[in-house]
């Protein structure tokens, strides 16, 4: 008897296709095989038309069910570690379809820094029962723009001074989790190994940014640019300088002028800029071809309430092979509606709506990158596969990850979902609901199980 999982007549998500076949893992080593030959007698498992997708990737995401990864690592929480929260979590979110994630701290003062990346790190544990699986975290902020602030915490953000060269950097996040010590690399070799932390967030006008984002995407940690006042010139440069990502495209950072197109601009492509124009505009001949090739990737979230879904499409129109979907999502995701303690804030959840108590300022988001896909599809009218990629393929591909994650290729991890489609009355498109997940190849979650 075969030990080899076997799953039939699926719809298998590869590209921007569906292609009707079947797939091959082998739970033992957690990993997609190629269709071995001569088959091996095992019964195989009928998915009866359901799409197979590639587990979701998350690349933002600052905590949920009750939990903030932020919070002081420390201190107990009614008699529970913030180990114990911290699993409890991961395992909650593997449910939503989300396989693999970046839990993401928001702007802390150092020593905060300095105790919880070592729990934030990436998974060692290849056990499918342990949740969704980090692949590092993502450090947003506190080298930010002081007027694109948001919610994190001002105290934290004015600490970190007005400059971000690499030594500061360094010293607030803590040099050994950003780089592992026991790789002997330097910093700004490309040699270098990521330790705990994945990627960072950072504001590329801050005097010293463009070094340490040299230095840092050189030493293998994703650059971000993000809760900035850059215009079109600076965010050009961060980008040149080696960040591969936006941070959360539309919010904290300038809007889009035709005369200074700001961040979002850069998704357009062009990079010929008349830098003695003080009005910056683009310097092209009209037969000149633009440059497509040098363009970021970025984050997008489609929650209904940070970003306008008007500003989804056009996003997906200039640069669809750039986004990527996040949730921002806190500690309410999974939690009713009201008011709760956050950190050194309160905050107030009314539906998908999270905002400081007594404010209409957003401060993240309390939905599934499910839900994120579902309303990215019914937005701009994406194929089920072209979405899918949005939360697959491209998050891993930010990540230099398309190896392992993001694909139903052989030789890649098992983590997958299978997906139903459900009609919705007056609407053009259909929802995709999870109705099973699959960690190394190893089923997790069925919908259908009690």
């Amino acid at each position: 008897m075969s030990d080899l999982v076997h799953l039939t007549n699926a719809r298998l998500a590869h590209g921007d296709q569906l292609i009707s076949g079947d797939l091959w893992l082998d739970p033992k080593t957690g990993v997609f095989l190629p269709p071995p030959n001569p088959a091996p007698s095992t019964s195989a498992i009928d998915l009866q038309d359901r799409i197979v997708a590639p587990g979701f990737l998350d690349l933002q995401i600052n905590g949920a069910y009750g939990f903030d990864f932020s919070e002081d690592s420390a201190s107990n929480h009614n008699g529970r570690s913030y180990t114990e929260r911290y699993r409890d979590v991961r395992r909650k979110l593997i449910t939503t379809g989300t396989t693999s994630f970046l839990p993401t701290m928001t702007s802390q003062l150092p020593e905060r820094y300095h105790q919880n990346l070592p729990f934030l790190g990436p998974s060692n544990s290849r056990d499918p029962f342990n949740g969704s699986e980090s692949l590092g975290a993502h450090c947003e902020g506190p080298f930010f723009a002081h007027n694109k602030m948001g919610v994190h915490l001002p105290d934290a953000i004015h600490a970190s001074g007005t400059t971000s060269e690499p030594k500061r950097v360094l010293d607030t996040f803590g040099a050994s989790n950003l780089l592992n010590p026991d790789d002997g690399s330097r910093l700004g070799s490309p040699k270098s190994i990521p330790s705990h932390v994945r990627m960072i967030t950072i504001a590329p006008e801050r005097p010293g940014a463009l070094d340490t984002i040299k230095q840092l995407s050189q030493a293998g940690i994703i650059m971000s640019i993000g809760h900035t006042a850059a215009n079109y010139q600076q965010a050009r440069a961060g980008i040149d300088a080696g960040a591969t990502m936006i941070t959360h495209l539309y919010n904290q950072m300038n809007g889009h002028h035709h005369r200074e197109p700001g961040p979002l601009g850069i998704l357009g492509g062009a990079t010929d800029v008349n830098s003695q124009n003080e009005t910056r505009i683009l310097e092209q001949a009209m037969d000149a071809d633009v440059n497509l090739s040098h363009r970021p990737y970025f984050g997008l979230i489609a929650d209904g309430n940070h970003v306008h879904p008007a500003s989804v499409l056009l996003a997906h129109l200039i640069h669809p092979d750039g986004l990527v979907l996040v949730t921002d999502a806190l500690l309410l995701l999974g939690g009713q509606d009201g008011t709760i303690d956050w950190l050194t804030r309160r905050l107030t959840k009314k539906g998908v709506s999270v905002t400081l108590e007594g404010t209409d300022i957003i401060a993240g988001s309390c939905v599934t990158l499910l839900q994120c896909l579902n309303n990215f599809r019914r937005w701009t009218g994406a194929s089920i596969p072209v979405a899918l990629q949005a939360v697959t393929s491209r998050p891993a591909a930010v990540l230099g990850l398309s190896h392992r994650k993001g694909t139903l290729r052989a030789g890649a991890d098992a983590d997958f979902v299978v997906l139903k489609e459900e009609s919705v009355p007056g609407q053009s498109t259909s929802d995709m609901v999870v109705d099973q997940v699959w960690k190394f190849g190893v089923k997790v979650y069925d919908q259908s199980s009690p």
